[in-house]
């Protein structure tokens, strides 16, 4: 898009939010600079690896509710269950809870997720974003079918009945093997640079594990300096939406 306003601008966004999870939401907040920090997409995890239900803990539940910003339903428990590629790959599940699930195996999860949502922080959510991003065509059917805007994926935000939106994810989690996350950095560094460097709207994505790992953390906190230093601007989920409705050709 050559229209001047379709320039640094980002949505920020931090995934994997569960009871209990650590960091705290409000301490994964704080990585953002303080004009983020009120826009960020939160992808919430209804009833992570199927055993943190929101129900079960009203005070974390509540704490979620509270939080500025626009809630997302991420998945229903993140995990397929254990699997041995996931865990060479990984250290952990297979948290593509999305990918090749059936219209009805998806729906029926995503059915679960909404009635979590609603039941614990008092929202239907609009939004949905597929653990991982990926999402199968099974999974896109059942959501129009529930009456859902639309859905984030790795490439922007699928607008149902309007488009893609092109915000491509930046993103820092890629498991608990640390040779994984060395080849990851090696290919987000060019990535990052080039994202900046044009000023390429996208998103600033961020998990709880990222804050474990120092070398991980201090790339994210390096791309959160240069885009402060070169006058990036962050905008909530709707925001963004508006802005590239007026811009697109």
């Amino acid at each position: 898009m050559a229209d001047a306003r379709w320039h640094k601008v980002y949505l920020a966004e931090i995934h994997d939010l569960y009871p209990g999870m650590q960091p705290g939401a409000e301490a994964l907040r704080a990585v953002f600079p303080q004009a983020a920090r009120d826009r960020v997409a939160w992808s919430i995890v209804p009833n992570w690896q199927d055993r943190l239900a929101l129900t079960g803990h009203p005070q974390a539940a509540a704490e979620l509710a509270a939080l500025p910003g626009t809630p997302v339903l991420h998945g229903w428990t993140h995990s397929l269950g254990p699997d041995w590629i996931n865990w060479l790959f990984y250290g952990h599940d297979n948290r593509s809870e999305f990918l090749r699930l059936s219209e009805a195996e998806a729906g029926d999860r995503i059915a679960r997720g909404l009635a979590e949502f609603r039941a614990a922080l008092d929202v239907t959510p609009r939004w949905f974003c597929a653990p991982r991003w990926q999402l199968g065509a099974g999974g896109a059917a059942a959501l129009r079918k529930a009456g859902f805007a639309g859905h984030l994926s790795g490439a922007g935000i699928e607008v149902y009945g309007e488009g893609r939106v092109p915000l491509p994810a930046l993103n820092f989690d890629e498991g608990e093997r640390g040779w994984k996350q060395a080849l990851a950095r090696l290919a987000r560094a060019p990535r990052a640079r080039r994202l900046l460097s044009r000023g390429t709207p996208f998103r600033l994505v961020i998990h709880p594990d990222d804050l474990r790992f120092p070398a991980v953390r201090a790339d994210l906190e390096r791309c959160v300096a240069a885009m402060e230093a070169d006058g990036w601007r962050p905008l909530g989920l709707d925001e963004m939406l508006a802005l590239w409705r007026q811009v697109r050709p």
